[in-house]
């Protein structure tokens, strides 16, 4: 006989759940929904009050844009909340705000790796404002080098403004190097060629105790600096893919035995970019130089104070006699959104900010070391004041005397994908030297480039025209 089923409390709700349309998750969130939307009618957030709001990655940025706002409403009576956001959700912050239309800020640094994929699509979409009309008005486009520009130019629209143009020096041990080199009848600024200043160096070179030049090989940092001197770069103006031409292929070929040979053929080192490591090894000696954009020397400055009066900075060797004598690394630009609230206001605070008065960057140059592209600034005083840390060297006149050489660098929605696949080919070809040394090196190399573009090609391939015209 077949026992008769109890109608108890649990067994109801289950049969009512069970014959629900939705099903109980959809429930769950409509519900959810619900309370939270009569909490923030009972609880309303407030409204934005300030005139501007502006996003900001750095917080020595935001410290100055601060300040900077706190003047500017003193002489307009708008306000502007300069928000400090961290670095890697800025950028997801803003693409959200700009495909929903909602929260966009009226103006926003980017770092200029990440900027070439906002700037997709039809012009008239790219959320952005063309600034080359305000640059032009206000004769700005000649204070500034036009290298700085290219990254954040698309179709001949500039989208941002640069704070920087970042030149690369060497930073070196001169405590150690130059005695060396005077006792030889020669300085630093003689040795123009890589090959001249491994050459002249050699006798300082100790196999597992001290290194001529320290070169990171487990990333692309170091590489996309010697990759730029030569000319080269991961992408060209047009956005054409470039990371395995020739140049590519040539600069792999010579960076990698550097780092890779063995016993005293190899003359550089490296114990991490970013890591205390990296500065204990500039500090005893471990290689006694380094690639040093002007950002860079302010890390070390702060980071290494026991090479006080021991350092000094030269310009790059040249890859070839009368080549070019520095690089670039690093960037950032500020936009300012196509849905600005008043976009003439928001250039105004950009204006005041990025293209201020001289002592205003000669401030920040004190802090940072950093070179605005502005060359009206270059003229303040801070820049040509000796640096007792840098041995007594004006740091500013170093980085100002290459400042219109630096080569451009052009951006790409797809840059990220390609330094991560320009990451393993690095990686890829220290491996395979160290265990095959030179013997067919150059093929491999071309053929571990060749592969990780193509990677990359069809990443873009498989994109929609975005930047077609509708």
């Amino acid at each position: 006989m077949q026992a008769q089923a109890v109608d108890t409390a649990p067994g109801r709700l289950r049969r009512w759940l069970d014959e629900l349309p939705v099903g109980l998750a959809p429930l769950l969130i409509a519900a959810t929904g619900l309370i939270a939307g009569l909490y923030l009618l009972v609880h309303p957030v407030p409204g934005q009050r300030a005139d501007l709001t502006m996003w900001v990655f750095g917080a020595l940025h935001a410290d100055a844009y601060q300040a900077a706002a706190g003047s500017f409403a003193a002489d307009t009576d708008r306000t502007v909340d300069v928000q400090l956001i961290n670095y890697n959700a800025v950028n997801q912050k803003l693409r959200s705000a700009l495909w929903a239309a909602v929260n966009v800020p009226d103006l926003v640094e980017i770092e200029k790796s990440a900027a070439g994929g906002f700037f997709r699509g039809p012009l008239d979409k790219v959320g952005f404002l063309d600034l080359k009309p305000y640059l032009e008005r206000d004769a700005i486009l000649d204070r500034v080098p036009a290298h700085a520009l290219a990254a954040y130019t698309d179709r001949g629209a500039v989208f941002g403004v640069p704070h920087d143009i970042h030149p690369v020096l060497l930073a070196y041990r001169a405590d150690i190097i130059d005695p060396y080199l005077a006792r030889r009848g020669l300085r630093m600024e003689d040795l123009a060629t890589w090959d001249d200043y491994f050459r002249e160096l050699r006798g300082l070179l100790v196999p597992d105790e001290r290194y001529l030049l320290q070169i990171e090989y487990g990333d692309a940092w170091a590489f996309q600096i010697f990759l730029m001197q030569r000319g080269g770069g991961i992408f060209g103006p047009d956005g054409r893919l470039r990371m395995d031409d020739d140049i590519a292929v040539a600069t792999m070929t010579w960076m990698i035995p550097l780092v890779a040979e063995s016993g005293d053929r190899k003359v550089a080192e490296s114990l991490g970019n970013w890591d205390p490591s990296f500065y204990r090894g500039f500090i005893e000696g471990y290689y006694i130089a380094a690639l040093c954009p002007d950002w860079r020397s302010s890390q070390i400055q702060t980071f290494a104070k026991e090479l006080h009066g021991k350092l000094r900075v030269a310009p790059l060797p040249a890859p070839v006699p009368g080549g070019l004598r520095t690089s670039q690394m690093g960037g950032t630009m500020l936009g300012i959104a196509r849905a600005a609230k008043d976009p003439e206001l928001a250039w105004r605070f950009a204006k005041s900010i990025y293209y201020g008065s001289p002592e205003q960057h000669g401030r920040l140059f004190r802090t940072t070391n950093i070179l605005t592209p502005d060359r009206r600034a270059w003229s303040d005083p801070a820049y040509h004041e000796p640096r007792p840390y840098w041995s007594g060297q004006a740091l500013g006149e170093q980085f100002i005397a290459v400042a219109d050489e630096v080569p451009p660098f052009y951006s790409s929605g797809f840059l990220p994908s390609a330094q991560a696949k320009l990451n393993e080919a690095i990686v890829s070809c220290y491996s395979r030297y160290r265990s095959h040394g030179a013997d067919g090196f150059e093929a491999y190399v071309r053929q571990r480039l060749t592969s990780a573009a193509d990677y990359v090609r069809r990443q873009m391939a498989r994109e929609p025209d975005w930047d077609a015209e509708e």
